[in-house]
């Protein structure tokens, strides 16, 4: 089974908008839902082309996000499934955490599976955790959770949650810092590849019912552009790769790629605006503890 095509993406998104969704009741959980798929090998003309829209190097390796783009349509699955009571359009990343447990052959036919693993009210809205798992050979590969926030407008009685800076503590001067260019189409074009068509990512008009005065960068297009200009520096297999969403790139614009080598051999990166201010993401790649 390879990656699925562009068609069937855009058919998984269509389920999203035909069955009305209550949102989640306070006090309530998420249901357990559940899907996988078996051998799932990434396209190589689809896997070239996401390496060239993030300026990723061809290492003959899955770069570390790609496992998860593989998944896309189990994530779409659930999100669609008449059971999940949130509407999957307008939800934005806050948080992921990947673990790389060993390095995947760009070929490597990955036993996926995707569940959702939790939920918690916050001022802001509901934040949902996404586990997805690749095996690879019988074993345990890789894994990430992502957490992504369904806002709830005018809505402030939920907790606030407090995340733990992951750059606290740099040290040091700057091993890199570059300017990279987010041209306006790169939502679009990134859809493509990630098969997340959320009209955020789109067009302003399109992203302003959400709250977004433009359209904003996919999150994992964002990691994934930052890790590239890094790649040379990143700790080698296992690792793990936290990334806090701080605040969201907005299309078009320009954003400083900078990072810092940690004396424990965790590399810290952070994507920020050209005039400085509030990081959009910060990022800490470290070796995996045994």
């Amino acid at each position: 089974m390879s990656t699925p095509s562009f068609a069937s993406v855009l058919a998984a998104h269509a389920k999203l908008f035909t069955t009305r969704r209550p949102g989640l009741a306070r006090g309530a959980t998420l249901p357990p839902l559940e899907r996988s798929a078996l051998g799932v090998v990434a396209d190589p003309t689809w896997l070239a082309n996401y390496r060239r829209l993030c300026g990723l190097a061809d290492e003959g390796a899955l770069p570390t996000l790609t496992p998860q783009l593989m998944a896309a349509a189990l994530h779409l699955d659930i999100l669609a499934d008449p059971f999940f009571p949130i509407a999957a359009m307008g939800i934005v990343h806050v948080a992921n955490r990947t673990e790389e447990r060993l390095r995947l052959p760009a070929d490597a036919a990955l036993d996926l599976v995707a569940r959702v693993a939790g939920s918690r009210e916050t001022e802001l809205g509901v934040e949902i955790d996404l586990c997805t798992e690749a095996t690879y050979g019988g074993d345990l590969a890789w894994q990430t959770t992502t957490t992504a926030l369904a806002r709830r407008r005018g809505d402030t009685t939920g907790t606030r949650t407090s995340r733990e800076a992951s750059m606290a503590g740099i040290e040091g001067s700057p091993r890199r810092s570059v300017i990279v260019r987010v041209p306006a189409d790169m939502g679009r074009r990134y859809a493509r590849i990630a098969g997340d068509l959320n009209p955020i990512h789109q067009r302003a008009w399109m992203a302003r019912p959400f709250g977004f005065r433009t359209a904003i960068v996919h999150g994992t297009w964002t990691v994934a552009r930052a890790l590239a200009e890094c790649q040379d520096d990143l700790p080698s297999w296992p690792r793990v790769v936290t990334v806090r969403f701080r605040k969201p790139v907005p299309l078009p614009s320009s954003v400083v790629v900078t990072s810092w080598q940690r004396s424990d051999g965790a590399l810290d990166i952070r994507v920020s605006p050209p005039k400085g201010g509030t990081a959009h993401v910060e990022i800490r790649v470290s070796a995996a503890q045994p």
